[in-house]
């Protein structure tokens, strides 16, 4: 299909732009409030006729009441920036545009997109998440486009069934366009119906169904993101054409268990985590030759380790050979080598490698949040600490509202000893989810570093207190009371933490015996997780916590002895 085009308007050196809603000169965009460019717009659609003052208010300004200097002021601006020779007063009736307007089409421009949560047609409200699944299909395979930034699912999973209209949704998201849509599932039959709205305008630019088979998903789906893609942003290359090439079907009842998994790893909570497993391993078992089903699962045991307590070494050890058949089976799948990335670095601390895979997945779908969080992680722990911002930034971009998008970037805030901005990022995430434990220890551990003791024991406490099993928020807590120099308070602690958990990385016993400033005991600790190969110390090179023994041989060695130079 045809890229869009649109239609401006022109009159001595300037073009108006009714979609953008921008008025350029020789080129060059003119600063007008948006107001102004309405108002402007109204009268060039009309050369030479009078507008009246009412109807031009009741245009630019509609359902609400405004004085009539309101457009006095725009008419105002629109000759300071124009010359007086464009807007002639009628004097009792209103104004006259007197230059001679062209019109001519040129190409829609639209560099950013959202696509809504589709609506489910089926009636069966238990079908919702297929309607899901979908919508994140299409997410992932416009993502491939790298010129075309998509807002990830996250971000979008919020507006289904809104009463937001779609220029409130998109200034929020901060897209140019949307893509809202419909799934109907009947039997072995499935219709898909999909609309491209112009963000600022609400102006219908495209719209068209779907109608196939459902073991043909893929190249339904993919049928669908090329017609996007092509509409906003003309003919595709061959390497993004082949991107949306599928050569397999796939059973019903093997997409549909996919989906189920994708539903609940979504939730991002441990019993979401557990299901989707559970279902990953269904689809697996029905079809083993599907790729997509393997990487799933690894990301689930990966998020595990992360997010939610799961041993480090059993979880990996579930998440490799999924991460490693999701690429055998499917080279190009960005989600497959994005988790083997991750593995490579924490599991098997091979740098060379884990750099290799994150920067093939963003190669493979540059518009995926996931996948940059993914390079951030091995950007970060490298000590390449702009560039793990700079990626950082990107996931949050696309995915503006995601709670882990937005937490993540404090991370190499803090390991670049970026602390305010640190601080400022993790309370950006405590104001949006308030419950999760995760967020107040990197809040705490970054007021530790500054030495504002008060708020961060507060903090950490508040991490304990949401997160009881997870033996970090202890470890931590017990650190930051030896650094504010509340030793019998620390050990107390300590004390518990022992009691609380049979199993403590050695890791984190380091990080207390630091706060503790008990240098030897840190460093037996860290002999202790070298033999366990504990995946943290990858953060051995950048971590503030060990600021008071870096200066020590012993740790430029441990440094070494995990792949990378002090």
């Amino acid at each position: 299909m045809p890229a869009l085009r649109t239609r401006v308007y022109e009159f001595g050196p300037y073009r108006l732009d009714p979609i953008g809603r921008n008025l350029q000169r020789l080129g060059e965009g003119v600063s007008l409030p948006p107001k102004a460019i309405e108002v402007l717009l109204e009268l060039v659609k009309r050369p030479s006729i009078v507008a009246g003052k009412q109807d031009l208010m009741e245009a630019v300004w509609p359902e609400v009441f405004v004085d009539e200097a309101n457009l006095i002021q725009m008419v105002f601006l629109l000759r300071r920036a124009l010359g007086d020779e464009y807007i002639e007063t009628v004097p009792r009736r209103g104004y006259r545009f007197t230059a001679r307007v062209r019109t001519t089409e040129v190409p829609c421009v639209i560099e950013s997109v959202a696509v809504l949560p589709l609506d489910n047609l089926s009636g069966d409200p238990a079908q919702d998440y297929f309607a899901d699944g979908i919508t994140e299909a299409l997410i992932t395979a416009l993502a491939k486009f790298g010129a075309l930034r998509v807002v990830s699912r996250t971000s979008v999973m919020r507006y289904r069934g809104t009463t937001e209209t779609v220029p409130q949704i998109a200034r929020a998201l901060r897209v140019q366009a949307v893509v809202k849509g419909s799934v109907m599932k009947s039997g072995d039959r499935l219709r898909i119906t999909a609309q491209l709205i112009h963000a600022s305008t609400d102006q219908h630019l495209w719209a068209n169904a779907y109608d196939g088979l459902i073991a043909e998903i893929f190249a339904l789906q993919n049928k669908v993101a090329r017609d996007v893609a092509t509409a906003v942003r003309g003919e595709l290359s061959s390497d993004e054409d082949a991107r949306l090439t599928v050569s397999r079907t796939v059973r019903p009842e093997v997409y549909s268990l996919y989906l189920k998994g994708r539903y609940f790893a979504r939730q991002l909570t441990c019993e979401g985590q557990r299901r989707a497993i559970d279902y990953f391993r269904e689809s697996i078992k029905v079809d083993p030759e599907y790729a997509a089903p393997y990487a799933g699962l690894a990301e689930c045991f990966v998020e595990m380790a992360y997010f939610f307590g799961m041993e480090p070494k059993r979880a990996f050890g579930e998440a490799k050979p999924g991460a490693l058949t999701s690429v055998k089976l499917d080279k190009n799948l960005a989600e497959g080598h994005a988790v083997l990335s991750l593995l490579r670095l924490l599991n098997d601390w091979d740098w060379s490698s884990a750099d290799a895979e994150s920067r093939l997945a963003i190669e493979l779908a540059p518009g995926d949040a996931y996948v940059h969080w993914k390079r951030g992680v091995y950007l970060r722990y490298a000590g390449r600490s702009e560039e793990a911002v700079a990626a950082h930034r990107q996931a949050e971009s696309l995915d503006p509202f995601s709670l882990v998008a937005i937490v993540e970037v404090g991370w190499p805030l803090y390991y670049a000893r970026r602390f305010d901005e640190a601080v400022e990022q993790f309370r950006r995430a405590v104001e949006l989810e308030s419950q999760w434990d995760q967020l107040y220890f990197g809040l705490g551990l970054t007021l530790t570093q500054q030495h504002h003791y008060e708020d961060a024991i507060a903090s950490i406490r508040t991490a304990v207190q949401l997160g009881p099993g997870n033996p970090l928020n202890q470890a931590l807590l017990v650190y930051g009371l030896g650094r504010a120099g509340c030793a019998a308070e620390a050990q107390k602690e300590l004390e518990q933490l022992r009691a609380s958990h049979a199993y403590v990385p050695s890791w984190f016993l380091s990080i207390v015996w630091i706060g503790l400033n008990d240098y030897d005991r840190a460093f037996e600790s860290l002999e202790d997780a070298f033999r366990g190969r504990e995946p943290c110390l990858v953060s051995l090179k950048v971590d503030p916590v060990f600021d008071p023994i870096r200066c020590y041989p012993r740790f430029t060695e441990m440094v070494r002895r995990v792949g990378l130079e002090p």
